[in-house]
């Protein structure tokens, strides 16, 4: 969410890889996901910004009524639901600085077709 500037492009890949290979996924936060998805993107990972939204563990999961739930006695967790929002926006309308090509947060492998209207490039 964080706009790429003044940022150590290769600490933050550096942390990203820890953190996909350590973090123990069943005990994070629906927001996570999002965040790692749009660091992903900016890092020009979207393979992994769509493996990062759809990520199988249970805090990463979306109730047929929308709703991001984590846990018993929080079954509804905004934060997961705007970040996921934010994120898909973010990887369609692209970010300040970021790929002049359409989409630049989706894999450009064939497989994704991504339409949107209205958005903005993100900071």
């Amino acid at each position: 969410m964080l706009p790429g500037t003044g940022i150590e492009r290769d600490a933050m890949a550096r942390t990203f890889d820890w953190i996909w290979a350590n973090w123990d996924w069943p005990t994070t936060w629906g927001w996570d996901y999002p965040m790692m998805a749009m660091t992903a993107a900016r890092l020009g990972k979207p393979d992994l910004a769509i493996d990062a939204l759809l990520m199988d563990t249970p805090k990463n999961v979306y109730r047929p009524n929308g709703h991001n739930h984590q846990r018993p006695g929080l079954t509804i967790y905004l934060p997961g639901n705007g970040g996921l929002l934010y994120a898909v926006a973010m990887m369609a309308a692209g970010w300040d600085g970021g790929p002049a090509t359409d989409a630049p947060g989706f894999p450009h492998n064939g497989r994704w077709v991504v339409r949107w209207e209205r958005l903005r490039r993100a900071p």
